[in-house]
């Protein structure tokens, strides 16, 4: 037969050329992406981009991978509607409206999706919800995942990380940023993340930009003008550039020294010890369904952090206070520690 087929029709995208490639070390991890878009590879780099240069190897190992495009053909604009995230079995999924949609499949560490031409301009907005949370979904769940979570955020002296650990709105931004302004690297807003390696355990962030709710000026009035107005989780909230505000006061990772569980209540700063069994049963509240291995691995990290000093630390609104008491428990030596 002299036939010839003819081209066959891509309605599924599956020709989509992703011309624009770019390594990067979120967390420490070696990840790859490949895109079509400008936006996109400049989002990752704020994104991803200050925890450096990947190191150089004859044998370069990629950990995870994503390919996120821009679909020209897509059409939906701001305002988005609110996420949706779903997860069943190796596969996490994001869709945002429509037509903006990623899938990530776990045990592989490798994520794809497409997103509207919009979608790729609204920068702040394509970080929170697709590269960042693709990123760190596939390195701290499933079985290729390498690091564990908690629900806190952390700032360091030098080497030496704290740990402040809560609910929302318990105020562990708040505190970060108040530590920041007395001299304190910011490690990482909202959440953390453990690794557990060559060097011993680490706690890693994303230090660059914080989130307070909308009243922050009522603490910190410098940040009036200096914040980008967003909505996340279905909440509104600013944005700031730490680097902007306190520049060379960033720290992608640290050695954690001590975790905090924050309460907020009328009276002077005041901490005191806290039961391991009761630190681990607060760090659980936030824990995800997840396979065995990475609720054992959750574990395991949990406990290594604990068990370097696990403390309940009550303050009120005096932020400069509860900053005082804590440089007055990093010059103690550890046997001192007791009730403050």
């Amino acid at each position: 037969m002299s036939d010839v087929l003819k081209p066959a029709r891509d309605p599924l995208r599956w020709s989509a050329p992703a011309e624009l490639a770019e390594i990067f070390v979120p967390l420490g991890s070696r990840m790859r992406l490949e895109t079509n878009s400008p936006r996109i590879l400049e989002a990752c780099r704020m994104s991803f981009g200050r925890y450096g240069s990947p190191p150089s190897s004859d044998h370069p190992r990629v950990q995870i991978a994503m390919r996120l495009l821009v679909d020209e053909t897509f059409t939906e604009e701001p305002p988005w509607p609110d996420p949706i995230f779903r997860g069943q079995g190796d596969i996490f999924y994001v869709t945002v409206g429509k037509q903006n949609t990623a899938i990530a499949h776990l045990q592989n560490g490798f994520a794809t999706g497409f997103v509207a031409p919009a979608m790729a301009r609204d920068t702040v907005f394509l970080r929170n919800t697709f590269l960042d949370c693709l990123v760190l979904t596939m390195l701290t769940h499933g079985r290729a995942g390498t690091h564990t979570y908690a629900h806190a955020s952390a700032v360091a002296w030098g080497n030496r990380g704290l740990i402040f650990s809560g609910p929302s709105q318990s105020g562990k931004t708040t505190l970060a940023f108040a530590c920041a302004r007395r001299g304190f690297n910011v490690v990482s807003d909202d959440v953390v993340y453990l690794r557990d390696g060559d060097a011993g355990l680490t706690v890693w962030g994303k230090p660059w930009h914080l989130r307070f709710l909308p009243d922050c000026t009522r603490f910190f009035p410098e940040l009036k003008d200096a914040a980008a107005h967003l909505r996340f989780a279905g909440k509104d909230c600013v944005e700031v550039d730490v680097d902007e505000i306190f520049p060379g006061r960033t720290q992608s990772r640290c050695q954690p020294e001590a975790i905090f569980f924050l309460q907020r209540r009328p009276g002077p700063a005041a901490y005191e010890p806290l039961d391991p069994q009761g630190a681990l049963e607060l760090l659980a509240r936030d824990l995800v369904q997840d396979k065995a291995e990475a609720i054992e691995r959750h574990r395991r990290f949990w406990l290594a952090l604990i068990h370097r000093g696990c403390y309940l630390l009550r303050f009120d609104e005096d932020l400069d206070a509860a900053v005082r008491l804590l440089e007055r428990f990093l010059q103690q030596p550890a046997s001192a520690r007791g009730v403050s």
